[in-house]
This record gives structure tokens, sequence and C-alpha cells, in this order.
């Protein structure tokens, strides 16, 4: 999604390719937003050319009051102008950071690595901040995560094993169990049973470097509880 609005005026990527986390994606039009900043920064460097002028003003002042040439109140009021422009530098500032900021969402990049799918807008669409529908999906396919349940019945032998952390195998298959789709370890496990099923999910990592499994792919999950050596 985007975090700033404004026409979309470049698109970085080819559908379906695969991006690296900080790759630029789209850009929106900048000009907006780098005007902006300059009028922030036009206005912080009028601060502090006045909070200048007021400080030495204060000075002036008080050398003044010391030398009983002028009323206390004059150097008073001198010194909450010096604050209230001091209390404005600050303020700009923030500003001057906000539109930074700004500009440097005008360059959307890829948060994560991993393969874009089909972009939802295209060059000259004018583009809403935070929009429900964002601009393309990035999926992580390298590794990928396998969620599924098992029974209660084996939690004891799984759990044994897993906080003590040792590697136990999980082996996927398609949707038929007729075609091996790879192995993988357990990765992380509940911290309870779900009381309506009986069963406690668990989550497996697979390399997937051969590009067998797929983000929503329906598989099946066997995962090797015990290992039992030199049996018929």
């Amino acid at each position: 999604r985007s975090q700033v609005s404004g026409p979309l005026t470049k698109i970085y990527f080819e559908e379906g390719a695969a991006v690296e986390a900080g790759d630029p994606l789209f850009e929106i039009d900048p000009r907006p937003f780098a005007a902006r900043l300059q009028q922030a920064k036009a206005e912080y460097q009028q601060n502090e050319a006045q909070l200048a002028n007021a400080q030495a003003d204060f000075k002036r002042y008080e050398t003044l009051f010391r030398q009983n040439s002028i009323a206390k109140q004059q150097v008073d009021t001198q010194e909450a102008l010096v604050n209230q422009l001091l209390a404005n530098r600050a303020s700009l500032q923030a500003t001057v950071v906000q539109a930074e900021i700004e500009v440097e969402y005008t360059t959307i990049t890829a948060p994560i690595s991993g393969r874009v799918g089909l972009r939802q807008v295209d060059i000259g669409n004018l583009v809403q901040a935070n929009a429900t529908e964002g601009l393309v999906t990035i999926t992580q396919n390298h590794p990928m995560d396998v969620e599924f349940a098992v029974s209660e019945l084996y939690v004891p032998q799984i759990a044994s094993k897993f906080y003590q952390q040792v590697p136990i195998e999980v082996r996927l298959y398609d949707r038929n169990s007729s075609q091996y789709l790879g192995s993988g370890s357990l990765l992380s496990m509940d911290n309870q049973i779900d009381l309506t099923t009986g069963t406690i999910k668990v989550k497996a990592r697979f390399d997937n470097s051969d590009h067998m499994l797929f983000p929503n792919q329906f598989v099946n999950a066997r995962l090797v509880a015990d290992r039992f050596e030199h049996t018929l």
C-alpha cells in the first residue's frame, strides 16, 4: 500500500518477477511533496534568522538593563520572544522531518523479498494513501511455511522433541497424496489444544528452492513423530 496519495508515474517491476527487500516498485509524483519540503525548509531558515536576531537583541537589552538604561519589562518581553522562536524552531524541525518522510514515501519499495503478483494499478492512476485494495501483493517463496493441525494424541511425542530442539521431519504431498513435494522441519507449535477439534496447530518450514510449493496451495502433511530403525 502507498502511504501518500498522488498520481502514479513509474512502475519498476515486471509482474511475476522476484524482488528483494528494498527494491523500488512504484513512484508517485514527488513534485508536490518536494515543494512542501522546500517550503518547510524556508520557514525553518526564516525562523532561524529571526531567532538569531532576537537572541542578539536580548543580550544587548540585558547589558543595557544592567546599566539602568532600559526597563526590566523590555528585557522580559525580548526574552519571551526568544523563547517563542525557540518553540517555533522545534515545531518547524518536525515539519521538515515529516516533509522529508513524505518525499521518501513517494518511492514505494518492497518490504520483503519474494515474488510479486499482478499489479492493481497502472501509470497515471491516482493512488490513495493506505487504500484497502493495495497496489500489488508480494509473497515469500523461499523459505515457505506450511501450517496444519495434528491430533492431540500425538502432542506428547511431538512436544517432548520440539521443546528439546530435536529436529522433527515433515513431508508434504499433493492434494491426492500421490506426489511428493518436499521435506522440511517443524518450526513452531501452538501453546494450547483446540477443544472443538481436539487438535493442535503446528507450522513447518520448507526451503522450496524447486518451486514445488505455492502460496495458499492445499497439501497433505506427514509429520515423522517417531522413527524405528532396523524394522520390517
